[in-house]
Formats: structure tokens, sequence, C-alpha cells
């Protein structure tokens, strides 16, 4: 069967917006099983729920894509709904296990089988043991043990691989001179943890205040199994860019349109770290010396006014209109890419930050040789999440009826 890209009358939500469907799960069907071939060179369509379609030219690739199921999709009936696309986070163990979480109160971890059958729950919300506020990520570490790390509550929740069944529990280790507490469990290892850590948004007067304007950077560091951290930092960028209003003691920190960011991808044993002004990814190895260098050309798109409110408007941000459309530090050109995923192959999927209110989004497929391997074009509402056995987990959001996930196989053309 021919890949249908869809394409609605109503204008799908740019990446950027992320509106949480505060639902409650109900209960799961089986997801259906479809096979759509995805291939490229083929102008055919693809719907998502939303049934009119137009014809979208895919461009060259070294790959096939079939799906094979799909999760929580409501206009086939799945009633399992997910409350965020863009945070999301789908973590594959070795036997093709689907465990999903991340985002802002995604709480307790939904398990799926290889066929996209629900599996069971990991934890439950809470402050208790194996309970959680927020699923900040979700990781397979060793052995295919279950780590869920709580920004909200500064813990590590751990759960055995076959039983799903908590195991223990630890409070994460603050970084030196009680500075700040992780952000993000990126992988574990054989040696300990590999953490990211974000320089804290408090106001001046705070003991560990930072000025406005002050520079603010995200940190990769590996922690011991005993808390200690084992070398200097892997990697170091700046951290997203915001913007931020004080008013005595207190702070704002606001979406800054077209902020650039870094990105950070544990894959493979290594790290990949870039900045997304431009497509320049550093490859460090585990003991944090820098492997390559991955370059691609980038021709950056100016940022145009419609576009600027556009997306202050699709993020509900009515009460800092004006500040944010006013302000001097709105970037003239837009970021470079807004996504990355490692497969196992080592190729890095980057999806090229995309027009406001486009219906596609170009991704690039770079070689661990610096060279192109493909590009293809998706629907600006589907994210690649995970690239693991042969399979591509993604996210998908619906205008109408939110996000759900679609997992292909993968096989070469």
């Amino acid at each position: 069967m021919k890949l249908i890209f869809i394409h609605s009358q109503l204008r799908m939500r740019h990446l950027l917006s992320n509106v949480a469907l505060c639902f409650p799960v109900l209960f799961l069907m089986k997801a259906s099983m479809r096979s759509t071939s995805f291939l490229p060179i083929l102008c055919t369509c693809f719907s998502f729920a939303l049934h009119q379609v137009t014809e979208a030219q895919v461009n060259k690739s070294p790959y096939q894509f079939t799906e094979i199921f799909r999760i929580g999709d409501e206009s086939a009936g799945d009633t399992i709904l997910f409350r965020s696309h863009l945070h999301s986070q789908i973590s594959v163990n070795s036997n093709g296990q689907l465990f999903v979480g991340g985002g802002w109160r995604e709480s307790p971890i939904m398990s799926f089988s290889d066929r996209g059958d629900f599996a069971g729950y990991l934890g439950a919300v809470g402050a208790g043991p194996g309970e959680f506020r927020n699923s900040t990520s979700v990781i397979i570490g060793l052995e295919d043990s279950i780590y869920v790390f709580d920004r909200e509550l500064n813990r590590l929740v751990v759960f055995d691989p076959k039983t799903l069944q908590y195991v223990y529990s630890r409070t994460t280790v603050n970084a030196e001179s009680n500075f700040s507490s992780p952000s993000e469990l990126l992988g574990v290892t054989k040696k300990g943890y590999l953490y990211k850590f974000d320089t804290p948004y408090r106001p001046s007067g705070n003991e560990w205040g930072i000025e406005p304007d002050d520079p603010r950077t995200s940190v990769i560091n590996f922690i011991d199994w005993q808390d200690v951290k084992v070398q200097h930092p892997m990697a170091e960028l700046p951290a997203t860019e915001r913007l931020i209003k004080t008013q005595e003691s207190s702070i704002t920190v606001m979406l800054r349109p077209f902020g650039r960011s870094p990105f950070f991808v544990f894959k493979n044993g290594v790290l990949y770290a870039g900045w997304n002004d431009t497509i320049n990814i550093s490859i460090i190895s585990d003991m944090g010396e820098q492997i390559q260098i991955i370059k691609a050309e980038h021709e950056a798109q100016s940022v145009t006014r419609k576009e600027l409110e556009s997306i202050v408007a699709s993020n509900h941000m009515e009460e800092n209109h004006q500040v944010i459309l006013q302000s001097e530090l709105i970037p003239e050109t837009k970021p470079a890419y807004d996504a990355m995923v490692v497969d196992d192959h080592g190729h890095i999927w980057i999806r090229k930050y995309p027009d406001t209110g486009a219906e596609l989004a170009l991704w690039m497929i770079i070689g661990s040789d610096n060279k192109l391997v493909g590009e293809m074009e998706l629907p600006s509402n589907l994210l690649l999440k995970t690239i693991q056995g042969g399979r591509a987990y993604a996210s998908v959001e619906s205008e109408i009826y939110g996000p759900y996930i679609v997992v292909y196989s993968i096989s070469s053309k």
C-alpha cells in the first residue's frame, strides 16, 4: 500500500505548540494493525485521522517505512490517551517492548508489547516508594532495567524489566556547590549515570540567583554509583534561550520564539551534542573525548513578523504578548533544526526547522562518515522519537484528537 501523507484544511499545529491533554486513561483497545509502506520518490497520500489529503513528494532515501501499529489513535477507536507530543519519550528494550512517559505530569509510565498491546503500568502518581510526579526521563539501562527520573522530586526510580515492579529509588546527586540538580537523565552505563544539569532560573536576590542577562549553560556529567562526578563535563553548551522578566523577588521565564537550544543524545555508548544555530554536532566518547564532528550546510531563514505573531498566539501567551513581540532578543533567523534522533548505525536524523504552518518538514539523515545518507519529508505533526532494532517510533499530534504513537518497520530499498 502506498504512503499517504496527511493534510487537512485544518492547519496542523506548529511543533512549538504543546498544549497538554489532561485526560485520564480510560481503557485500551488493541491498536489496529496496518501495513502502510513508506515509499520514497512516490507521490502519494497518508491520512492520520483527518480526511482531506494532498500529495507530497518524498525525497530520496535508502529506507522504506512500513507502518506496523498505532497506539492511542482515537479516530480508529483506540481510547488510550497520551498527554504530551513534544516532550513525550518512547524507550524500547531488547525485546521491542515500549515504555512511554516524559512530559509534564505524564505518569504512571505505560508499557506496551512489541505488537502494541497494553502490558501494564510502571509506578503511580505520588511521592512514595515507586511513585513519581513527573516522568521527566524514561531510560532502558543495564539488562533492560527501566529507570524513571523525576525532576520534580529529584529522584530516580528503578523497575524490574520482567515484572515491571518497583525495585528501588534514590535521590539524585546535586552538582558541585549545590548549584543545581539534574534536569534530565540521558543514559545508564556500567560506570553510572549520564545526567544533564542546567543553570537554574532564580531571582537575583536569591542566594544562588542569576542576573537575567547572565549566560546559562547545559552541562553533561557522568555520575558514578556512589554519586561522585567521575570526570570533567563531557559536554557543555549554552542553555535553551528564554525571555526573562524579573520583578523584585520574582522571576518569569517565557518562551523565546525561534530561540536556540542544545540537543543531546546518548546512543551506542557515545554522546551526540549540538547547538541548533547551525548543523554542527560533536560525537563524544564515554571518557569525554571528542571523536568526531558532523557538519552539514545550512542557509539561515529569516523570521517574519507574521510568523512571530503566529508563534506567540499558538502558545497562549496573551499575558506577555507585547513583552515578547517587543523584545530585542528575538532572533532574526530561525534555528537550523528542532529535533535529533540517532539510529543503531550511528546515522543522525535531523529535522530541519519547518516553516511556520507548513504541513511537511524535511528530515536529513547524516552518516558517521559525515556524508548525507538521504532525506525525507514527513508531516510536521509527526515527530520521530526513537529508531531502534529496525523500527522507527514516532509521536503524531492530531489537531482534533491529540497525540498518539505510530510504529514503523524499516527496511532497505
